[in-house]
């Protein structure tokens, strides 16, 4: 039986033919090369002016809005707010704005992006409500003011002081340190701890055993010290009244209006002055004993 020859003709063909390809495709990266790094080059200079120039963008803008003495701007947290939420358009739109020259050297018609972009939004729109919302409520929360940067605050169950408010977030600091960011939309009601003024409210466990008025006389005398030294103080601390009778002691409550941001540690200072003018009488203040059973 006859063997079959090999196409050895055909196969050193297509051999050739492929390194040729090859060979092309390599020249032309070898020509195109330096156009691709200088366009590479030149989107590095666009993009290091660019970080220039924000940074420049948020100095000017900074001292901008603190000079900004005018009555669109009422208070430093105000202004402060003001400054965060320019920064935040301002880097937005030079983020865009650095995108597009950098897609533009590489050949990229931006015309024609914007455009599909345009036609585009009209599919996406229902889906950027949300967002759309968020950059709204941002520029209300900036103009009614009811929040600025630097107040202590409670919104939708998270406390803490507002650090930034941005063009669609909000940023709150908790006294834990943690950090929460809030999108604008999502913001409902503020409970604002920080406008005009504060009260510093403790209440007090008295023990039955003494005589009620002695003891409303004792806390009247050392509110009225507290009120010639405590700082932060705007008034003399009110022995309002017995609050409620509890099993084991009677509650009444003291309350000073203050200085805002001073309540709490006005509310520990007049604590540790009623102990130790009960101890000073020689008044125990009420605690609970637990009974343990003696080992058999």
């Amino acid at each position: 039986m006859a063997a079959t020859p090999t196409p050895v003709p055909e196969l050193i063909e297509s051999m050739n033919t492929t390194f040729e390809n090859a060979g092309q495709a390599a020249g032309a990266i070898l020509t195109n090369l330096p156009i691709w790094l200088s366009k590479l080059l030149l989107s590095a200079l666009v993009v290091l002016l660019g970080a220039v120039m924000i940074r420049l963008g948020r100095r000017l803008i900074n001292r901008m809005v603190q000079g900004r003495k005018g009555s669109a701007v009422r208070s430093p947290g105000q202004r402060e707010t003001f400054r965060s939420l320019v920064i935040s358009v301002f880097n937005y739109t030079m983020y865009f704005i650095l995108l597009t020259v950098v897609l533009g050297i590489f050949g990229v018609n931006v015309t024609s992006m914007i455009a599909v972009a345009g036609v585009g939004g009209i599919a996406v729109g229902f889906g950027a409500q949300t967002l759309v919302k968020d950059v709204i409520s941002g520029l209300f929360l900036w103009a009614e003011g009811n929040i600025t940067v630097g107040d202590i605050v409670e919104v939708n169950g998270l406390s803490g002081e507002v650090e930034a408010i941005a063009i669609r977030t909000t940023t709150i600091r908790h006294f834990s340190g943690n950090l929460y960011v809030i999108p604008n939309g999502d913001i409902r009601t503020v409970t604002n701890m920080t406008r005009s003024y504060k009260r510093a409210i403790v209440d007090v466990r008295l023990p039955y055993e003494e005589k009620l008025d002695r003891l409303l006389a004792l806390l009247s005398d050392e509110m009225q010290k507290a009120g010639d030294e405590v700082t932060g103080l705007s008034e003399v601390p009110q022995v309002l009244g017995v609050l409620s009778y509890n099993a084991d002691a009677i509650i009444v409550r003291i309350a000073a209006m203050c200085t805002v941001k001073e309540n709490w540690g006005i509310e520990r200072e007049l604590r540790r002055r009623i102990k130790e003018r009960f101890d000073a009488e020689g008044i125990q203040m009420p605690h609970v004993q637990t009974a343990v059973a003696a080992d058999s």
